[in-house]
Order: C-alpha cells, then sequence, then structure tokens
C-alpha cells in the first residue's frame, strides 16, 4: 500500500526555472543576493582610498629612491605597489591544451565522455591586467577590452585570457583554454584604479577574475577589503596566482578568494606522488610555499603551470615588440596555473545552471574544488605546497550531476546560538569526503607576519557515528608557519579557516552518519555556508529523519521504500521528503509558518539521464577592429555633454560609416546603432542605471572609444 501519513499540511509546490547562461535575467537573480549599494559606495571609497595612498607611495619612493618601475628583461614591468612594515618597496610584478585534459575538463566539452556540451558559451570571466590582443584568431571576437586609452597591449595578459577562452580550431587544438567559447572583459588594473573596478564589476553579477600578479603577503588593507567585496557580492569568487618565488610569504592571502599553486604535466594520475610542483633551476624559482600568516591553507590549489602553451600578444620571441594576432608561445609560473581554474569555474557554473536554473555562490564553487581535488603531496590531506590538491574538473562536475544521489551540494545559513544538523548514508564503496566553505565577512588588517587569527565566524564541521566523531583537516600550527611546513597536517578543531574538509577514507557501507555544523560565539546575523559531500549511498530502503531544519536552509531526502519524520522545520526552511510506498509524519514532526514543505509518494527519482540533455546557449562575440594597433581614444570634445543625464551626442565628423555602441561594466552592450554619412549621432540610455560607460565607434578602419558618465 501506497500512502502519505500527515498530522501538519502544509504543502508548497517548488517550482522550476528555465536554465540560462549569464543573460541579463541571471545577472539580476545574482544581484538579489548582492549587495549592489554598498558594493558601489565602496569602489567609490576604494578610489580615493588608494589615490591617497599611490600619492603617499610617490612621494616615499622619491624620498627614498625607488624606482616606480622596472623593466624586466622579457618587456614586461613591475610597478611600485606599497611598501612593507620595515618600509621597503613592494613590486607588483607578473607570475608566469594540456592543462584541460590533465584536470579532466575536455571530458565536459562537446563530444566529451560526460556528455554534457559545456565548452563556456556566454560564460564570462574577467582580466584585472594591462590590455590584449583581442584581435588574435584564438579568441574569435570573444574578448573586449573595458577601459579606454591609455592601452598597453601585453604578451602576459593575452596568455592569461588565452589559458582561459582560446579556441581548440589553431595550432592542433595545443593552445585551447579551459573554457574554449566563453567571453573575457579585460580592466586596467593600474594601482588606484584596481578595487573600485574590483567592486563596481561585481556588483554586476561577475561570477570569476582573474588576477596573475603580486599582490600581497599579508593581511592587510588590499585583503580586508577583497574579502569585503566577496562579502557583498557572494556569488564572485576572486582567483590570484600564488606567486613564483620560495622566499616571498604566498600572495593573496584573503580568506574568501582562492590562490593557486603551479604543477608540472600529470599525463597519467596514479596518486599523489604523480603531483610534481613547479620547479625552475636556479633554486627559488617554485610556488611560494604557504601558509598565510595566521596559519590558514594557502595556497588553495594547484594546477598545470609549467610549459602552458597559449596566446601571445607578439611574435615568438623573447623581448620581442612585433604584433601578432596569430602567435602562441609557452610559459611558466602560477601566472598561468590560476587562469586554468578560472576557466574551470566557468564551465562547472554552466553545468551547475544548465541542471539548476541558478549559479552557484562562491563558496559553494570553493567547497567544491576542494571536496574533489586529488590528493597531492607526500602526506594526506592538504599542505602548504599544493593546497588541497589536483584540480579535477571531471570529478566536480560529477559532483554536480549526482546531486541529490550519490552526491550533496547544499546552500544553507546558520544564526548565532543555532546548530545545523542532517543524516547521511555511506555507499561504502568510496571514501565519505563532507566540506563546508563561507564567505567570512573582512577580517581585521594585520601586520606582515601576525600570527593572530583573521577569521570572524568560525564554523565547525564534524561527522559522526556510533559515539565516533571525525574532524575536519587543519595545519600543524605548534610552532607556527616552521611547523605547518615541515609537517603533515593534522585532524581536529580548526579555527583558522573559512573552509573545513573532513575524510572518511573507509566508511561502513549503509552506515548512517551525522553532519552537523555549529559555530563558536557570536556570528552576527548570521552565516551563509555551502556544503558539498561525496560517497553517498544514492537510495536506501528506509531512512528516519530526526534532524532539524534550520531556517534558510533547504534539504531533499529520498528513500525507495519508507521516510519517518519526526524533526522540525524552522521558519524560512525548505525541505521535500518522498518515498517509495509512504512517508510518515510522526509525534514531534513541525512545520513551522513560512517554512516550505513537500512530502509525496515516488520512489528514488534522480533521472540523471534526463540532467544530461543539451542546453543550448549562444556564443558571444563583439566587433574587433582590423587591428588592436587601429584602436584610440576619440577626442576630449567628441562626446557631449560628459558627464550627462542619460542623453549624449557623439561626433562623427571624417567616418564615412560604422555604429555606435555603449556597453556597461559587465560587457553587455546597452546601445547599437548604426550611422552612415552623418556630422553627429544621439545616443539615448535615460533608462539605464547611473555609473561609467564605455561609447565604442566602430568602423571598418578603427574603433574609437570613450568613457563616458551618466549622473
Amino acid at each position: 500500500m501506497r500512502s502519505i501519513k500527515f498530522k501538519i499540511a502544509l504543502l508548497f509546490l517548488f517550482a522550476s526555472l528555465a536554465a540560462f547562461g549569464q543573460t541579463e535575467e541571471e545577472i539580476k537573480e545574482i544581484q538579489k543576493s548582492t549587495n549592489v549599494d554598498v558594493l558601489r559606495k565602496m569602489g567609490e571609497e576604494f578610489r580615493i582610498k588608494y589615490e591617497l595612498k599611490r600619492k603617499k607611495l610617490l612621494q616615499l619612493a622619491k624620498i627614498h629612491g625607488w624606482p616606480v618601475s622596472i623593466d624586466l628583461p622579457d618587456g614586461r614591468k613591475k610597478e611600485l605597489i606599497d611598501v612593507t612594515s620595515d618600509m621597503k618597496p613592494l613590486y607588483q610584478e607578473p607570475l608566469n591544451a594540456g592543462s584541460s585534459k590533465m584536470m579532466g575538463a575536455d571530458k565536459l566539452y562537446t563530444g566529451g565522455s560526460l556528455g554534457l556540451n559545456v565548452n563556456g558559451e556566454s560564460m564570462t570571466a574577467a582580466i584585472f591586467e594591462n590590455d590584449i590582443r583581442a584581435t588574435h584568431e584564438a579568441f574569435e571576437g570573444r574578448v573586449l577590452y573595458m577601459d579606454t586609452i591609455p592601452r598597453i597591449v601585453d604578451s602576459h595578459t593575452t596568455h592569461t585570457a588565452g589559458t582561459i577562452a582560446a579556441s581548440g580550431q589553431f595550432q592542433s587544438g595545443k593552445a585551447r583554454g579551459i573554457a574554449p567559447k566563453s567571453n573575457v572583459h579585460i580592466y586596467a588594473s593600474n594601482y588606484t584604479g584596481v578595487m573600485n573596478r574590483i567592486a563596481a564589476v561585481a556588483s554586476n553579477g561577475l561570477l570569476a577574475s582573474n588576477h596573475s600578479y603580486y599582490e600581497s603577503g599579508d593581511y592587510n588593507d588590499v585583503a580586508h577589503d577583497i574579502d569585503a567585496v566577496m562579502y557583498n557580492a557572494p556569488y564572485y569568487l576572486s582567483v590570484w596566482s600564488g606567486g613564483n618565488r620560495t622566499y616571498y610569504d604566498v600572495n593573496a592571502q584573503w580568506k574568501n578568494g582562492i590562490s593557486v599553486a603551479a604543477v608540472e604535466q600529470v599525463n597519467t594520475y596514479t596518486g599523489p606522488s604523480s603531483v610534481v610542483g613547479m620547479y625552475i633551476p636556479g633554486g627559488t624559482w617554485a610556488t611560494t610555499p604557504g601558509p598565510s600568516d595566521d596559519g590558514r591553507i594557502k595556497p588553495d590549489i594547484s594546477a598545470k603551470g609549467v610549459n602552458v602553451y597559449s596566446t601571445s600578444a607578439y611574435v615568438s620571441g623573447t623581448g620581442s615588440t612585433v604584433p601578432s594576432s596569430n602567435s602562441y608561445a609557452a610559459g611558466d609560473g602560477t601566472s598561468f596555473a590560476s587562469p586554468a581554474i578560472v576557466g574551470s569555474i566557468l564551465l562547472l557554473q554552466q553545468h551547475f545552471t544548465n541542471i539548476n536554473s541558478r549559479f552557484m555562490r562562491g563558496a559553494t564553487m570553493k567547497a567544491l574544488i576542494a571536496n574533489s581535488a586529488k590528493e597531492a603531496g607526500p602526506n594526506p590531506g592538504p599542505d602548504v605546497t599544493f593546497g588541497w590538491g589536483l584540480m579535477d574538473v571531471e570529478k566536480a562536475a560529477n559532483t554536480i550531476t549526482n546531486n541529490g544521489g550519490k552526491s550533496l551540494i547544499s546552500e544553507d545559513k546558520i544564526l548565532s546560538g543555532y546548530s545545523y544538523s542532517r543524516e547521511i548514508v555511506a555507499d561504502g564503496s568510496e571514501p565519505l569526503v563532507a566540506t563546508i566553505s563561507w564567505t567570512d565577512p573582512a577580517g581585521p588588517i594585520r601586520a606582515n607576519n601576525d600570527p593572530a587569527p583573521v577569521l570572524v565566524n568560525d564554523l565547525d564541521l564534524r561527522l559522526s557515528a556510533n559515539s565516533t566523531t571525525y574532524f575536519p583537516w587543519k595545519l600543524d600550527w605548534s610552532n607556527g608557519k616552521t611547523s605547518a611546513r615541515a609537517n603533515p597536517a593534522l585532524q581536529g578543531d580548526n579555527n583558522r579557516d573559512n573552509i573545513e574538509k573532513v575524510e572518511i577514507p573507509n566508511p561502513i557501507a549503509g552506515q548512517v552518519y551525522t553532519l552537523t555544523v555549529n559555530h563558536k560565539g557570536s556570528i552576527g546575523p548570521g552565516q551563509n555556508f555551502s556544503i558539498v559531500v561525496t560517497g553517498l549511498k544514492e537510495c536506501v530502503a528506509t531512512r528516519n529523519i530526526v534532524s532539524p531544519v534550520n531556517s534558510f536552509a533547504s534539504v531533499t531526502e529520498q528513500a525507495s521504500s519508507a521516510i519517518t519524520l519526526s524533526n522540525t522545520l524552522d521558519s524560512n526552511a525548505h525541505a521535500i521528503y518522498h518515498a517509495g510506498e509512504e512517508v510518515v509524519m510522526t509525534t514531534g514532526f513541525t512545520a513551522t509558518r513560512d517554512s516550505q514543505f513537500r512530502g509525496y509518494v515516488a520512489g528514488c527519482t534522480n533521472d540523471y539521464a534526463a540532467r544530461l540533455r543539451p542546453v543550448e546557449r549562444a556564443v558571444v562575440t563583439y566587433p574587433m577592429p582590423v587591428s588592436d594597433e587601429n584602436t584610440s581614444e576619440l577626442p576630449e570634445n567628441a562626446v557631449y555633454p560628459n558627464p550627462g543625464t542619460g542623453l549624449f551626442r557623439v561626433k562623427l565628423n571624417g567616418i564615412p560609416s560604422g555604429k555606435v555602441e555603449v556597453v556597461a561594466t559587465d560587457g553587455k552592450a546597452i546601445f547599437n546603432k548604426s550611422f552612415k554619412k552623418q556630422p553627429e549621432m544621439e545616443v539615448d540610455i535615460k533608462n539605464s542605471t547611473p555609473g561609467i560607460y564605455i561609447l565604442r565607434v566602430v568602423s571598418d578602419q578603427n574603433v574609437l572609444t570613450k568613457k563616458i558618465v551618466k549622473k
């Protein structure tokens, strides 16, 4: 007999949205969870703050005789960006198809073994650096420079962008990027402007950005500000190269982003020893080791960073200044490992939204990356060389596909004074692995080498069964950095990281484990967190659910025969329970007002075949000049009034025909109109949000640009 028995009838149907990529509608959905006004205000504060800081820095440079810019032998430059606590100059310098195969990203492509047809279509990453050779054949018109003059076309930027998005149609596919049909937007990274640009772009639904340069080896004001941006833009994940010098502190010590280590090509992974860290003869050029000053696990993840073949802005050859739109080169360094992670994020976000009609939070992506990483290093667990291990895009994609069956991906919230728990059942054929991650509020600014924790909200993950409790990994901080670097990772209470991973190598098949998330102290208005679990039994006969579903948490449980409920659903909790014979709500089951609950009779119904159905997405391209050298700035008075309230006029004298377009900071064209033999054109963007836009006049001869401000 098939039945559903209940004492409380509070049933709400869950609606499903149509799947789409980073369309205007999806950006608006992301912005609903983004503190847009806070980020825009923050961006203006950053502009003023860093302009003042730059002014003081230039004064110090003059007093001490520090060069503001240093030319490197290969034609690149490193720029003065700060001073250390002991008054030494700090310079920002670039950190220079095997990557996709090594991580299993190629399994997601059209024709790949996973059958997903995921190539990065209509997915966009940002790069904050110099300008790019946008006309390079491998970009196929899918990249866009989002600033106006001055422009410095740079091979380093061109190479990193190619690692993300280069087409596989050239060089026999050897230079193919990780997300070969994606888009890349380039933003100038001059010192005074990068932070306010990051805040502005993050407010417009950005999912991931790449930063292939050294910025900070401590938790300084830059680290604080980047964490603040990600906290207010919870879907955004900032990815940084980990550094190439063994005598530096690891780059990018912010809590919420990802720092990437570089490793050699792994042709066949057979175990941790297959992963070899980058080492360039000379003794000092290798991935900068962690941990962070306060003992957090850094770097976070590893990817190929040796002999990475990608696009070049100039004819191949050290220091070449001959422009080229069809040249390629190999490069070494964490610079070329971090964009591989960014490309992977685009693919995984695309696959996730194909199934779920929404994107993952940045913390969810970070948990997914750590949970699915291949073990690297001489000891189990994380370390200061490889982080959580080698990026495994294929396993991460399968975790997304199997969510609700063999795996679990959940985004929840814990309130101060509450705890979160749920029962999970181990399959027993593979390790049971659970990871939580949360986007923590910005921590207190620290001096260099200050070991005090910068964690604000300290959550704790545990698995338990049969009176045994399993703890997360943490670095050995008994003797600070010395023990963290010399000794294997430990399992115990972690009060430093905002990501925690528990592993049970040999779980008991069919054993019910309780997953618990608690917190220490006060966590203010509450803390969003994400859970990823793998190694679950896909379908069990019976389930007894006793764990409460907290406010803002979401759960789905299934059984082939029966589910018995005696738990509580708090306000704004979401729960779905279904079983093949009956769902029984016994004494104690309570669904409070404003919770959403659905119980129905149906067995284990995960239809993974249906999830693999291809979702069509357009490949987005932009109009390109004949060459990047044919891009210049419109004269000062060519656009007026500027700033304006939304009606602008642009002078077109001397340009026989073409089109005028206005591009927003997210790359979306909000105005597009052709012209032929007319002296001026009116540009109407009255209905657009106040802010900064790029006006482009595109003709057969060149592209003319101008930054305009709508008040």
